[in-house]
C-alpha cells in the first residue's frame, strides 16, 4: 500500500486552503454582504437597583443617560433587514458601579434577543449610565391654600381648607432638605358660589422657586379643596353713649369713629338684612367728664351670626372719641302769647293772672347752640285738663307748671309757673 504522505506539496495545499475561504467570503458576502442599522432612542434597562435601595440609598440618572440616543448594529444585510428596536436590549446593572469624583457610573451591555448567533457587533451612542446616589430622607409638611384669579364684583374669598393638612415626601436627602413649603392653588375667577375641587400639590424651596417631584415619592400627589365664596355689603357703624357729663359740661352729640363703616362678608341673604351695626358698649360711658371720651372698640363682638369683616387689612378695632365742651347759660324773656292754652273748659274764659307780659327762661347748652337761640324760638303749653270737673263751677284761680318746648341741643333746669283764672262767660 502506499503510505499518504501529508507534507507533501504542503504550499500547495495551503494555498487551496486559502484560496477556499476567500472564495467562500467572497459568495457569502456577495450573496448576504454586511450591513449596518440605527436604532434611535433605545430604553436602557437598570437591573438591580436593590443593590442600592437595600441600603436606605436613592438614585438618580443623570443626563438621561439611561436612553442610548443610537445604537448602531452590524449583520448580514438579511439579518440587519429583520431587525427592529425591541430586539435590541440594553442594560446597566447597578450592583456594579464605578464611583468617580462623586459620580457614580455604570456600564451598559449591548445584545439583541434575536439573531444573537449571527450579529457580528453593537455599539451605543454612550457606553455607560451616570448616576447619583444618595442617602433616603423623608420630611412631613403642612398643607397650606392659596387662590389665584378674581372674583365677581362683590364677593371675596372666605375660608380655604384642604380635606389633609398634611403630606410626607421621600427621596434623596439633599432634594428632600431643600423643600420648605407644599401647597395647592385654585382658580377662583367668575365664582359666585363655594368651590369644590381636588388640586395638585406642588413643592417649594425657601426662594419660592418650585421643586420638581419626578425624584420623589408624595404620600399625596393632590388634596381635595372647599374656598368658601362670601358676598361683601358695605354698612355704617352707629355708638350709643351713655352717662352725663360733669356739672357744667354737655355731650356734643358728635362721635367720632374710625373706620365709620365697615366691609361686612356672609351670606346675601343675611347681609340684606343688616343695615348698619349698632354698637353699646359698656366704655362708651362719659358720666362725671370735662372732657372728650377716647376709646377703642373690638367689633367683632357685634357682628351677627355667619357675618365676618371682608376686608382683610381690617383686625376689627375701632377708635371711637365722644365730644365734651363746656356748656353756657344765656337768659331769655318769652313773652306769654307765645304760650298756647289747651283743654279750656266750655263756658269759661282763660285770663293769665300774672302782671307780666314775658317770664324769664335761663337756658344752658353748646355754645353754638345757645347764641343762635333767642326767645322766639321757644314755646310751650298749659293745660287744664287736669282742673275739669263734672258738674261744678270751676271759677277761680289755679296753680300750674308751664310745659316748654326748647330747639335741639338746648336745655333748660327752670320750672315756669303760673296763674290761671277760669272765669264764667257772661
Amino acid at each position: 500500500m502506499k503510505k499518504f504522505n501529508f507534507t507533501a506539496n504542503l504550499g500547495l495545499k495551503i494555498a487551496s486552503l486559502f484560496f477556499a475561504a476567500l472564495l467562500w467570503f467572497l459568495v457569502t458576502n456577495i450573496s448576504d454582504p454586511v450591513d449596518s442599522v440605527r436604532f434611535s432612542n433605545v430604553q436602557v434597562t437598570l437591573r438591580n437597583s436593590n443593590s442600592i435601595t437595600d441600603n436606605n440609598q436613592v438614585y438618580q440618572v443623570l443626563e438621561d443617560s439611561d436612553v442610548l440616543s443610537t445604537v448602531t448594529v452590524y449583520a448580514p444585510r438579511s439579518i440587519v433587514d429583520s431587525l427592529s428596536r425591541e430586539n435590541i436590549v440594553a442594560y446597566a446593572d447597578l450592583e456594579n458601579t464605578t464611583n468617580i469624583d462623586g459620580t457614580y457610573y455604570v456600564a451598559i451591555q449591548l445584545d439583541t434577543n434575536k439573531y444573537r448567533n449571527q450579529i457580528q457587533s453593537l455599539s451605543g451612542s454612550i457606553d455607560a449610565v451616570k448616576l447619583s446616589i444618595e442617602d433616603r430622607a423623608s420630611k412631613t409638611l403642612a398643607i397650606s391654600a392659596t387662590t389665584s384669579g378674581s372674583l365677581t364684583e362683590g364677593y371675596i374669598i372666605g375660608d380655604v381648607i384642604t380635606d389633609q393638612n398634611q403630606i410626607r415626601i421621600t427621596g434623596a436627602k439633599s432634594v428632600v432638605e431643600s423643600v420648605k413649603d407644599a401647597s395647592v392653588n385654585v382658580e377662583v375667577t367668575g365664582y359666585t358660589t363655594n368651590i369644590g375641587t381636588n388640586a395638585e400639590i406642588h413643592l417649594y424651596d425657601e426662594d419660592g422657586n418650585e421643586v420638581s417631584r419626578d425624584n420623589l415619592k408624595l404620600s399625596s400627589s393632590s388634596v381635595g379643596v372647599s374656598v368658601t365664596i362670601l358676598a361683601t355689603k358695605r354698612v355704617p357703624i352707629t355708638y350709643q353713649v351713655s352717662g352725663v357729663p360733669a356739672e357744667g359740661y354737655v355731650a356734643t352729640g358728635v362721635v367720632e369713629s374710625s373706620p365709620e363703616d365697615v366691609l361686612l362678608a356672609g351670606r346675601m341673604s343675611v347681609l340684606n338684612k343688616i343695615d348698619s351695626i349698632s354698637v353699646a358698649d359698656a366704655s362708651l360711658d362719659i358720666t362725671g367728664l370735662t372732657g372728650n371720651l377716647t376709646k377703642t372698640i373690638d367689633l367683632s363682638g357685634y357682628l351677627p351670626g355667619n357675618v365676618s369683616f371682608g376686608d382683610q387689612d381690617f383686625n376689627g378695632i375701632a377708635t371711637v372719641v365722644a365730644y365734651i365742651d363746656k356748656k353756657i347759660d344765656k337768659t331769655l324773656s318769652v313773652p306769654f302769647d307765645q304760650i298756647e292754652i289747651t283743654n279750656a273748659p266750655q263756658g269759661y274764659d282763660v285770663i293769665v293772672a300774672d302782671n307780666s307780659e314775658t317770664f324769664n327762661l335761663q337756658v344752658s347748652g353748646l355754645a353754638d347752640k345757645v347764641n343762635a337761640i333767642d326767645a322766639g324760638d321757644v314755646s310751650g303749653v298749659i293745660d287744664l285738663s287736669q282742673f275739669i270737673g263734672d258738674g261744678e263751677d270751676l271759677s277761680g284761680y289755679y296753680n300750674t307748671n308751664i310745659s316748654l318746648s326748647l330747639p335741639g341741643g338746648v336745655t333748660t333746669a327752670d320750672t315756669i309757673e303760673v296763674t290761671v283764672e277760669l272765669r264764667k262767660t257772661e
